[in-house]
C-alpha cells in the first residue's frame, strides 16, 4: 500500500513539473493607480508629471487619456510609433516619477477609431482640459481601474514667452493683456502695477515652479526685481474676473532683463 501511495506521489510531482508554472501573461489583476502630482500648462499644450509603481505580471506601460470635465477620456494618446500603452516602461517595485507633453502634432483617437495627429484646435489657450492616467497591460489587454475624484486633473494652456530682453520704461504685454511695467535705474530696477493690476513675489527656479495661481497675497506696492524670482501678477477686470499672469527673471543687466512670462487669457482660471 506504501508503495502504491508514493508512486501516485511521484506521478504528481510528473505532472505538476510537465505542466510548468502558470503564464503570468495570463494573469488578470488590478493595477496600481498612478498619481498626477503637476499639470504644467503651456502654449497650446499640457505637460503631465505623474508618479506610479507597478510590478504586476504583463505590466507594459502607461496611457494618457484627456478630454472635458464630463469625459476625460475622450482622447486616448498614442506613442511615437501610434502605439500604445503611451508611456513604454518595464516594472518597477520602486515608485518613479513620469512626464509626457500633449501637445499638436501628437497622436490619438477616440475610443477604438483611426488614429489622428492632435491639432491646436483641440488644445486651445484659455480653454481647461482634465487629464487622467492609467497603468496598462497588454497581454491580456487590461488598465487600472478608472477614478474621477483624486486622480482626474485639470489644466489650462496658455500663450508664452521665453528669454525676453525687456529695458526700464518699457510694459510687459502678453497677449494684448499688460502684466507689470518695469521701472527704474540699473541697481534699482522695479515691477510697477498696471491699471486693475496687483503683484507679489516669490523664489523660484522657472516659470513653471507654480502653476496655479494663488488667489490671495497680492499688493499694490512696486516690488525690486531680482534674479531667480518669479512674479505673480492678477489683474482684475469688470464683475470680478480675475486674469493671472507670471513674470520669472532670468537676468539683470544694467537697466535691461531678460524674463519669461505668461497669462491665462480666460478669467478666473487657476491654471498657468
Amino acid at each position: 500500500m506504501k508503495s502504491l501511495l508514493n508512486f501516485i506521489f511521484i506521478l504528481n510531482i510528473i505532472a505538476v513539473v510537465s505542466c510548468g508554472l502558470p503564464d503570468v501573461t495570463s494573469i488578470v489583476q488590478e493595477m496600481n493607480q498612478p498619481f498626477i502630482t503637476k499639470l504644467i500648462p503651456g502654449n497650446n499644450s499640457v505637460t503631465v508629471e505623474f508618479q506610479a509603481q507597478n510590478n504586476e505580471p504583463a505590466f507594459s506601460g502607461y496611457n494618457i487619456y484627456f478630454g472635458d470635465s464630463v469625459n476625460p477620456q475622450r482622447y486616448r494618446l498614442y506613442n511615437s510609433q501610434k502605439s500604445r500603452p503611451t508611456i513604454i516602461v518595464g516594472a518597477s517595485q520602486n515608485i518613479n516619477t513620469y512626464t509626457f507633453t500633449i501637445e499638436p502634432r501628437g497622436y490619438y483617437s477616440e475610443g477604438s477609431g483611426e488614429v489622428l495627429t492632435l491639432t491646436e484646435s483641440q488644445l486651445q489657450n484659455g480653454i481647461p482640459i482634465y487629464v487622467w492616467v492609467s497603468a496598462y497591460q497588454i497581454t491580456p489587454q487590461a488598465e487600472s481601474y478608472y477614478y474621477y475624484d483624486n486622480y482626474v486633473k485639470m489644466a489650462t494652456p496658455r500663450p508664452e514667452s521665453s528669454n525676453q530682453t525687456i529695458s526700464s520704461g518699457s510694459t510687459i504685454t502678453s497677449g494684448g493683456r499688460q502684466l507689470a511695467v518695469l521701472s527704474g535705474t540699473a541697481g534699482n530696477l522695479q515691477f510697477q502695477n498696471v491699471a486693475n493690476g496687483t503683484i507679489q513675489m516669490t523664489g523660484g527656479t522657472s516659470l513653471n515652479d507654480i502653476t496655479v495661481p494663488p488667489t490671495d497675497g497680492y499688493g499694490s506696492a512696486s516690488l525690486t526685481v531680482t534674479v531667480q524670482r518669479l512674479y505673480l501678477v492678477k489683474i482684475t477686470e469688470g464683475n470680478d474676473n480675475n486674469y493671472y499672469g507670471k513674470i520669472f527673471v532670468q537676468s539683470v543687466n544694467g537697466e535691461s532683463i531678460t524674463i519669461d512670462y505668461c497669462h491665462q487669457p480666460s478669467a478666473n482660471i487657476l491654471s498657468y
